[in-house]
């Protein structure tokens, strides 16, 4: 890492996923990027240009990530894979001295304060981003400004069946904006629920209900009630693609950042 001016080499954990696959075929086509590697548990030892642009590129699919890593001597690794695996591979990649990005989300306050440590430690840089999309970022920054005026909020968070976590990391990350928002804190009422959960789970003080359907993405609406009126902040992703401008501007930016930076608020 040198010279931060040549060429960005990455490495992608989860290649074979729905998300690993769009960061493939986007790299791919960056001028200053290439790929180098190419990590998954599935389609071990099959070109990765197979399995995510129909056509072979020469880098074969592995599941050793140190031996990628030592092989291939990424600058990047981005990591969408699942919570387990990402914690791991995020420690693996800084003892190398690559600099993670990392996309999956549930990163718990111990777990960040462990990767802060070992940032330290190895002083090398990392980056978690619940969301890359331009457009959450946006809302989770609209949601903390109008809790200085609307204490009182709820979030409603939709994703795909296929998603393991909830929360989202997203949806915690925007009740956490929220909490730091507000001027006061609202008392929430003492209710009688039928059935657990029927409020949802609280983050920070902001209740959450996630919903989990075939057909969703990624959407979130923040819920600000006031007298006589109510406030909606809405962030729909209805395609993947929406992510990769995000993608990218982590992967271009992290040899130019410091410490451990979680959201990619932080990186515009």
């Amino acid at each position: 890492m040198s010279n931060i001016d040549e060429t960005i080499r990455v490495a992608v954990a989860g290649a074979c996923g729905r998300m690993g696959r769009l960061v493939v075929q986007t790299v791919l086509r960056q001028p200053d990027m290439t790929l180098v590697s190419a990590i998954d548990k599935q389609h071990v030892g099959e070109d990765i240009g197979t399995v995510a642009v129909e056509h072979p590129i020469g880098i074969q699919v592995t599941d050793h990530l140190v031996e990628a890593l030592s092989q291939t001597q990424p600058h990047v690794l981005v990591d969408f894979t699942t919570l387990g695996a990402a914690v791991s591979h995020v420690h693996t990649a800084l003892e190398h001295r690559v600099i993670p990005v990392v996309g999956t989300s549930g990163f718990s306050a111990q777990t960040l304060s462990d990767i802060r440590e070992a940032v330290e430690r190895t002083g090398t840089p990392c980056i978690i981003v619940p969301n890359f999309a331009l457009g959450a970022v946006l809302m989770m920054r609209f949601a903390r400004e109008a809790a200085r005026y609307f204490p009182h909020a709820e979030i409603v968070e939709l994703h795909h069946e296929g998603k393991a976590d909830a929360p989202s990391g997203t949806a915690i990350r925007t009740a956490e904006m929220i909490a730091a928002g507000r001027t006061e804190t609202p008392r929430l009422p003492v209710q009688e629920q039928k059935f657990e959960g029927a409020r949802g789970a609280t983050v920070a003080g902001v209740p959450i209900h996630s919903v989990r359907l075939p057909g969703l993405v990624a959407h979130q609406m923040v819920l600000f009630g006031g007298q006589g009126e109510l406030l909606t902040i809405r962030h729909d992703s209805t395609d993947r693609q929406s992510f990769m401008p995000g993608v990218m501007l982590a992967i271009r930016k992290a040899r130019h950042v410091r410490g451990l930076v979680v959201g990619l608020e932080h990186l515009l």
